[in-house]
């Protein structure tokens, strides 16, 4: 879900319905008399500015409420990751702190004072994180126990319990051979809660193309699936993000509960194809392996940022070679051959 909208979006949108609106507009029937001279060549439609109509004070309102929120929604994004709280904070000293910067004033606080205690904040927020986890991972297990007893629920070697809410008779996809290119990619409708019942993650009901680079226990269940099954799935700690913590509502070692349909398998698009012989280009210098005496090219090795395995989220350096050309050595000229002796 986009929280964070661009606020030119709807000045554009407006330009685009005008544009539209001009399009959409019906054509005049053909006149098939042929004494009649044709009508004269039509000019583009115009596209009317569009215009203030809301008042100062309806304006004023909207945005600063819009502006407020959008900037509190980015904030707890950024904040709610690492375990902050809103109560951590003191909320007329927020605003103080945020209008005295909108003003340009001088901070009332010296900025090594604010650094040395957001470094104080950090270490009273990673102890807490620790009982956090410790407490989910604790009220997982109990949870996991009991579930496990349900008829109806499915308990694999891993430890992922999950419930067929609806059969599929279509097509199971595994996972590729370890080292082998995945060639497809499967459409799922999910919804994510927490055992309490919040939701964290949602598809909103519309099929989302998913790849298997994903949770641990996400990924054991599309691959076993059959295409048009819909599951529900409890996932433990290990199985899903670990120790980390993803928001302000999923803390670290949460046990997850999804239901999961698979409503299709789409292929893959094939990445492009390299042509073996590429043709130098016109004025361009051949450069050959270098032979005995000569020197030929050396290789430099820019790095190229390409994905690591599934699951780190993380890139690694690459150096593919690059030839750059070195001319040749000029050849040193003969030395001149003595004139003959007169005689």
């Amino acid at each position: 879900m986009k929280l964070i909208q661009n606020a030119a979006i709807p000045a554009a949108f407006i330009l685009l319905a005008g544009g539209l609106s001009a399009q959409d507009t019906p054509s005049p029937a053909k006149d098939t008399d042929p004494k009649k001279s044709p009508p004269a060549p039509v000019g583009p439609a115009k596209i009317e500015e569009p215009k203030v109509t809301m008042d100062a004070e309806e304006i004023r309102t909207k945005t600063s409420y819009g502006f407020g929120y959008r900037n509190g929604r980015t904030f707890v994004n950024q904040t709610g990751r690492y375990g902050l709280r809103l109560d951590d904070l003191d909320r007329e000293l927020f605003l103080k702190g945020l209008f005295d910067a909108l003003e340009l004033k001088d901070s009332d606080i010296e900025q090594d004072k604010i650094n040395e205690a957001l470094n104080q904040l950090s270490l009273v927020i990673k102890e807490r994180e620790k009982k956090v986890a410790e407490e989910n991972l604790s009220t997982g297990e109990e949870f996991l126990a009991e579930n496990k007893k349900r008829e109806g629920v499915i308990t694999t070697e891993t430890g992922l319990q999950y419930e067929i809410l609806k059969k599929g008779d279509g097509e199971v996809h595994p996972a590729p051979p370890q080292g082998q290119r995945p060639t497809k990619q499967y459409m799922t409708i999910y919804r994510g809660t927490l055992i309490d019942g919040t939701e964290f993650d949602s598809s909103k009901g519309k099929a989302t193309a998913m790849s298997l680079n994903v949770i641990p226990g996400f990924k054991e269940a599309l691959t076993q699936m059959p295409v048009g099954s819909k599951w529900k799935l409890f996932i433990p700690a290990d199985l899903g993000y670990k120790q980390s913590r993803r928001s302000a509502k999923l803390g670290p070692n949460s046990t997850l509960i999804f239901e999961l349909e698979l409503t299709e398998l789409k292929d893959l698009p094939k990445p492009p194809s390299r042509p073996l012989n590429r043709p130098t280009p016109q004025g361009a210098q051949s450069v050959s392996p270098a032979t005995p005496g000569r020197p030929g090219a050396r290789a430099v090795s820019p790095p190229v940022r390409v994905p690591t395995r599934p699951g780190t989220g993380k890139a690694r350096a690459v150096s593919p070679p690059v030839r750059i050309p070195i001319p040749p050595a000029k050849k040193q000229p003969d030395p001149p051959t003595p004139a003959p002796p007169k005689p």
